[in-house]
């Protein structure tokens, strides 16, 4: 049988009805940044599949559905990506569809990402911000609007 080797990764799910779950999403070894950390952004948007599999803390298997996911924090930081762009970042204060409300930044690593608008505006589901430099991965199809400054 063949397996595709995979990274656990340790993550916090809120979902749609505001249920938060702790445990691991499992992501291909070769969705990874230049410094080694696991892009589950990229696994989230790429991965064709409407479920994913995920593990709670209490070792429960679940099969999560994406359209459901409102955010995923990681325990990751903001050092790589404050590394990778000379522009400034985009404060943000994102309020979603199930009345919780998010304040963080963006980080923009084009000149064409330089207003806020342009960030949000991408084409990918699911768009990482930092809040207090802890990674968030959000899901855009859950904003109802944001504030930017």
């Amino acid at each position: 049988m063949y397996e595709i080797p995979k990274i656990s990764v340790p993550v916090e799910l809120t979902l749609m009805d505001s249920e938060t779950v702790e445990g691991t999403i499992f992501v291909t070894e070769d969705l990874v940044s230049a410094e080694g950390n696991p892009l589950v952004e990229e696994f989230l948007n790429q991965d064709p599949d409407h479920f994913f599999p995920f593990e709670s803390s209490a070792g429960a298997y679940r099969l999560i559905n994406k359209d459901h996911l409102i955010m995923v924090k990681s325990s990751q930081d903001d050092e790589e990506i404050k590394h990778q762009t000379p522009l400034p970042p985009k404060n943000l204060v994102v309020h979603f569809t199930n009345a919780r409300t998010v304040y963080g930044v963006v980080y923009p690593t084009l000149a064409e990402e330089s207003r806020a608008s342009d960030i949000i505006n991408q084409e990918d589901v699911f768009m990482v911000l930092y809040q207090n430099g802890q990674k968030l991965i959000i899901n855009r199809n859950h904003i109802i609007y944001i504030n930017a400054n």
